[in-house]
């Protein structure tokens, strides 16, 4: 899978724990998207940042 980088660097690093099932998820949509791991998680953060804004439960200070 060849990868493209942008000027854009990524700094922070946030880990967790996560069951094999879940991992295997991850495996899937990696296959299915042809993402990295690291850009499927990216977009499901962005994801939930969407969802928890359309109910109000993040203030605009933390988009």
């Amino acid at each position: 899978m060849k990868r493209k980088y942008k000027d854009i660097t990524k700094d922070t690093v946030i880990s967790a724990r996560i069951t094999d099932d879940e991992m295997e998820s991850v495996r899937q949509l990696m296959e299915v998207t042809n993402l990295s791991a690291s850009e499927v998680m990216r977009k499901a953060f962005h994801l939930q940042v969407a969802r928890f804004s359309e109910v109000g439960a993040l203030s605009s200070a933390c988009l």
